[in-house]
């Protein structure tokens, strides 16, 4: 029968040093093997049925010319603090290639090339095959006896644009989860990758069988080598790819995640987030030049700066929407996955900085301190369940070893020898006769991380509380273990018994001994660091993750004729596009109308971020050349949704697209329109010097898109007039023209027989 956690019941893997359920220590290894294993899940291919429509295969335009907590005193404070709030909700769409759209509508179990097998001999942590392949187990790991199988699986150059997979089906018996971390290093062929940057060329993956896709994992290519080493806790298939193109979007999200920030850049982002709980200057500043590499804009001039402010805008405004329960949640989630993705950065950035305060660098222990109240106060603010209702929160606020004493902190001159000789007695004691090997403290320090993780403060006392019984356990142990020390100190010149132990006497050695302990255990803190800056590395890249889910997420834009009962399409056989106001023909968001007025055009978001956020259509008649013929029919539309309906001849003109700031093209005067709702409307004119205000009532007719507003007498007075919205050379009008409602006999006052032309100024 297998040993079980004494602490939840959970039955433990051989070797285990602590419960993989609860995070109880577990100082004995596991008696027997675990019972049958558990099927390993098989990966199935996801496919999803679609219409015969039109898919443009690249986002480049084809164009023609034209115009805090508490910081303990302490000389050497030793501190990490790696934190990283991740949101993450789980998608489910078709496989989408990059640079976003749609390629494929699913892939093939790859087959078995080679196999390799081993089983470890005592004390060996690692194999190796004969085609590069190592699994390093790491000193934490209890291997001996393991069979550890490692299958070179078919190379992949479907699933991903432009890339090459490569994958390894590695396990070892029946174990999957590890106590300490492990390394796999991949070979990788240089000759698939872009030679002007190698090892931006090459990514590391691992196949979630949960999700079923490929997710991003934390690792390291060595270009010399031509190896990619991924740390990890768990073993699954791992995979290399390796692009042509390290440009590509597909690149730059994995190369942006694993980028660092200076100390000064990350604690700025922090503090912004503190204040008000997203990016400020700094932030915004970062995530415009990620985007700005993954739109892939060269040069950016006045014309490219406004084309990367719209499309940050149109995030902003979808996730606005979807705060509000409306929208398309993938799109918003595409800027929700940034911002913690720059949150995570940043955090992740300050890693260095707090292991050198760790080892003692009083230069680093400043920026240390303030990234641990930042971190910890950042993660408690944005820690709202009410207002992220989907996905799972994750908070990483789990690097932290703040052990508030100095290695000199106690270092007080013995002026009394019987001191320093009991002293040796507890070294002795702890060192000699009732030692801890190093797996054993760090299954302890791992027990302390998985129970208490989540809050620094009591993780922090919980350790000292270790160390301090640990030091003292000599004086509670029995007299006979007592003497044994005593003897192995070598003190017989001094006593032929126990030396005394005086209160200050024990008080003494205690403090003395955390001190040399702390020092001696800086090895196996060193590595328990490195598991925890691994799991947060593994929740950032979670999220970076998520953030290719929703960037290749895929839109749908439908383009209907409205036809009536009984009658044919005038539109049949037409060219149209979607595009950015008058912006150049791209024949890839260019298709022809069916013999029912329709087609439709699918992409992603990331495609038509990559387009520049296009918002409108034009039609050309059937026959017409689009690159030189004007188009019959130009109209607006909106994406806030996953599918886009365009019905021909609806301009998309609603209630609030009149609101705004409107300047009189004959004049040199401004209005302003509010919209506060469809039926109402608030007209501000600014008179002697100040803006003065009038509310009325509006009717909107979608037909002519144009609303109809009714008398109102307040500190002006507000003639009934219509104003008609319409949008000519890539500018929004508005023109106000008589009354056209029902009007009352010998009220003539009251209704506007004028004709006035406005532009949009906002």
């Amino acid at each position: 029968m297998g040993k079980y956690c004494t602490n939840c019941g959970n039955e433990l893997y051989s070797g285990a040093h602590f419960c993989a359920k609860c995070g109880a220590g577990v100082l004995e290894a596991a008696a027997n093997p675990v019972a049958a294993a558990q099927p390993k899940p098989v990966p199935q291919p996801i496919t999803e049925a679609l219409p015969q429509k039109r898919t443009p295969p690249a986002a480049t335009s084809k164009r023609k010319s034209a115009t805090a907590p508490k910081r303990s005193k302490g000389r050497n404070t030793l501190c990490i603090v790696l934190s990283a709030l991740l949101v993450i909700q789980s998608v489910t769409v078709a496989l989408y290639g990059w640079p976003g759209f749609m390629v494929g509508g699913g892939f093939k179990r790859p087959s078995v090339q080679k196999s390799d097998s081993f089983t470890l001999q005592e004390g060996q942590t690692a194999v190796s095959t004969d085609s590069g392949v190592t699994v390093d187990f790491g000193p934490y790991n209890v291997m001996d006896g393991e069979r550890v199988s490692v299958k070179e699986l078919s190379a992949d150059s479907d699933t991903i644009e432009g890339a090459i997979r490569t994958a390894y089906d590695i396990s070892a018996s029946e174990r999957t989860v590890f106590d300490g971390l492990l390394t796999i290093t991949l070979p990788y062929d240089e000759s698939e990758t872009d030679s002007a940057d190698e090892g931006g060329s090459v990514l590391a993956e691992y196949f979630n069988p949960e999700t079923g896709e490929w997710e991003l994992v934390d690792y390291t290519v060595n270009t010399a080598d031509n190896t990619l080493t991924i740390t990890t806790d768990h073993l699954s298939e791992y995979c290399t790819v390796t692009l042509r193109d390290a440009g590509s979007p597909y690149a730059l999200l994995s190369k942006f995640s694993s980028r660092r920030l200076d100390d000064e850049t990350a604690m700025a982002i922090l503090r912004e987030y503190e204040q008000t709980g997203q990016p400020g200057e700094v932030g915004d500043s970062l995530l415009s030049e990620f985007y700005e590499q993954l739109l892939y804009i060269p040069n950016l001039g006045d014309a490219e700066a406004g084309l990367l402010h719209e499309v940050l805008g149109w995030l902003t405004d979808v996730f606005e929407l979807a705060e509000q329960g409306v929208g398309n949640k993938e799109m918003a989630s595409v800027w929700e996955k940034s911002g913690y993705m720059l949150l995570g950065l940043s955090a992740l950035s300050l890693g260095d900085t707090m292991i050198d305060a760790y080892k003692g660098n009083e230069s680093a222990e400043t920026v240390a301190a303030e990234a641990y109240k930042l971190s910890y106060n950042v993660g408690v603010a944005m820690l709202d369940y009410k207002r992220i209702s989907t996905g799972m929160i994750q908070l990483s606020m789990l690097g932290v070893i703040a052990l508030d004493y100095s290695l000199n902190k106690f270092m007080v001159a013995a002026d009394q020898t019987y001191k320093d000789a009991l002293f040796k007695v507890v070294i002795a004691y702890n060192e000699e006769i009732h030692p801890w090997t190093e797996a054993e403290w760090y299954a302890r320090i791992m027990g302390l991380y998985k129970t208490r993780g989540d809050d620094p403060e009591k993780f922090n006392a919980a350790l000292r509380g270790i160390m301090e019984n640990y030091s003292s356990r000599y004086f509670y142990d029995n007299p006979e273990e007592q003497l044994v020390a005593t003897n192995e100190a070598g003190l017989h010149t001094y006593t032929t018994g126990l030396l005394p132990a005086t209160d200050a006497a024990r008080e003494y050695c205690i403090e003395q001994y955390m001190v040399r302990l702390s020092e001696s255990l800086q090895p196996v803190l060193e590595d328990v660091m490195k598991k925890i800056r691994y799991d947060n590395r593994k929740a950032y890249s979670e999220n970076a993750t998520e953030l290719r889910k929703a960037l290749n997420a895929p839109l749908e834009f439908e383009i209907i004729e409205e036809i009536p009962d009984g009658e044919k399409s005038k539109y049949a056989g037409c060219t149209i596009d979607i595009c950015r106001p008058d912006a150049l023909v791209d024949e890839n968001w260019t298709t022809v109308l069916d013999k029912d007025g329709r087609a439709a055009i699918d992409a992603t978001i990331l495609g038509y971020m990559q387009a520049g956020i296009p918002t409108q259509l034009r039609l050309w008649n059937k026959g017409d050349d689009e690159f030189e013929d004007d188009p019959i029919l130009t109209q607006t539309f909106k994406v806030t949704e996953k599918v886009t309906v365009i019905l021909l001849g609806d301009t998309g003109i609603t209630p609030k697209w009149f609101e705004g700031n409107w300047k009189s093209v004959e004049y040199d005067t401004i209005i302003r329109l509010g919209i506060p709702d469809d039926k109402t409307l608030d007209y501000t004119a600014f008179i002697n010097g100040a803006d003065l205000t009038t509310r009325t009532a509006i009717t909107f007719d979608p037909k002519t898109a144009s609303i109809t507003t009714e008398y109102a007498s307040d500190l002006v007075s507000l003639r009934a007039t219509t104003y008609y919205g319409y949008v000519e050379d890539g500018k929004d009008y508005i023109r106000s023209g008589p009354y056209s409602g029902e009007r009352i006999p010998g009220k003539e006052f009251m209704y506007s027989e004028n004709e006035h032309l406005y532009v949009r100024v906002d």
